[in-house]
């Protein structure tokens, strides 16, 4: 076997990260909660060294915080995520002026199926959002830019919490939803104002129900 065919195994560390990394990004352990390395070991029926480890590599990426003998899922202010929010539209902005030429029938196919299924997941917001950061992710892999996806990916990551918590009314997902449509004809058009219109509209619309929600 070639060194370019093994498959490596996932340490415990790494296996017991993607849980918790995943149950921060599905909001089951929301922003402001306080954790227990024990309880968390318990849960997951390891020894509580991999789950130290986790948290550290989660406090390096900013989702946890520690505080002397207390650990806490990181609460972000409102102005950070509307800094974080200002950033996602100019990265997803320059992404979409380096993806939308690149995007041929094949790939509008591949969009369009998306967009249906999301349409099925109106009453399941965990699921809509993750085929929502999918889409847009999918899109932007058209702009052929390793550096440009994982600014991204760190963007959403930090956000995405905050989508699966607060906005998750159906009515916003609707409205969303209808924005994904008219991206797809503007894709097919070429039409990279009214792109940067739809993108700037859907952005500030989530923010804005994020901050009005948390507010309260």
């Amino acid at each position: 076997m070639r060194t370019s065919e093994v498959i490596t195994v996932p340490t415990l560390s790494q296996e017991v990260y993607n849980r918790l990394r995943k149950d921060i990004m599905n909001g089951l352990f929301p922003p402001g909660k306080r954790i227990s390395i024990r309880k968390l070991a318990e849960q997951l029926n390891v020894s509580t060294m991999p789950v130290r480890e986790a948290l550290n590599k989660l406090q390096s990426e900013g989702f946890v915080h520690f505080e002397r003998r207390s650990i806490f899922i990181r609460q972000l202010s409102s102005q950070e995520l509307i800094e974080l929010f200002e950033i996602r539209l100019t990265l997803e902005k320059m992404a979409m002026e380096w993806s939308y030429r690149h995007i041929d029938r094949v790939a509008l196919a591949e969009l369009n199926e998306m967009v249906t299924e999301m349409k099925k997941k109106l009453t399941s917001p965990v699921e809509w959002n993750e085929l929502n950061r999918q889409f847009h992710l999918l899109i932007y892999t058209y702009a052929q830019s390793k550096p440009m996806l994982e600014m991204l990916s760190i963007v959403w990551g930090r956000v995405e919490p905050y989508m699966n918590i607060y906005s998750v009314e159906q009515d916003d997902l609707i409205i969303s939803q209808k924005e994904h449509d008219q991206l797809l004809v503007a894709l097919n058009k070429k039409d990279i104002a009214t792109l940067h219109q739809l993108i700037t509209l859907h952005i500030q619309q989530t923010k804005e129900a994020i901050l009005e929600k948390l507010e309260k």
